[in-house]
């Protein structure tokens, strides 16, 4: 009975792991969109005509970095965050697979949270790396963000592109079989 309800917290902390990680994604996301529409602001100038515009574009100016480095931290501690996420993942991976082997020598019967771990087990065996690659690009698109030159529309297209490439997108094809586990589990 232990070894049910322990298979049980492992999904059920495994699925939650997962969405968590989905849901730091797309606000990493909206982050970096921030981020690279302030470097272009920042680089515009305001319009001819407007009385005392260089107070103005000062003005805008500061006001544009304040909100940079408030949404630049922000990011940062998502990084972390989803850096925790990853590694916690990590160790659950290695749990499913320590029950898995501890099921296999023993000759107890298949429940549901067995072959709901057995395709955790599948999941991570195919995502992690797609995990982990996507948290080390989002890392390093953080740092690269201070160092954009904002005059250059194209630097922050290609890495827009670059990110918007990235190896989440298979993650998100995974999707689906996030999907089917969390039904899975709630019929457990």
């Amino acid at each position: 009975m232990s070894e049910r309800k322990n298979e049980k917290n492992i999904a059920n902390e495994s699925i939650i792991y997962i969405k968590k990680y989905f849901t730091l994604h797309d606000s990493t996301v909206v982050s970096i969109n921030q981020l690279t529409q302030i470097i272009l602001n920042k680089s515009s100038t305001p319009g001819k005509g407007l009385h005392k515009a260089a107070e103005l574009h000062t003005l805008l100016k500061s006001e544009l970095t304040y909100e940079f480095i408030k949404i630049f931290e922000s990011l940062k501690s998502l990084l972390v965050h989803m850096k925790e996420c990853v590694e916690r993942m990590k160790a659950l991976q290695r749990c499913i697979k320590e029950c898995k082997d501890k099921n296999a020598t023993t000759t107890t019967a298949t429940t549901a949270s067995t072959t709901l771990l057995h395709s955790l087990d599948v999941f991570f065996n195919n995502t992690m790396t797609y995990f982990s690659q996507d948290y080390k690009l989002k890392e390093k698109i953080h740092e690269t963000l201070v160092h954009v030159d904002g005059t250059c529309e194209d630097e922050l297209n290609r890495i827009k592109l670059m990110w918007k490439e990235s190896p989440f997108l298979f993650l998100i094809f995974q999707k689906y079989n996030v999907n089917k586990l969390i039904m899975e589990y709630t019929q457990i």
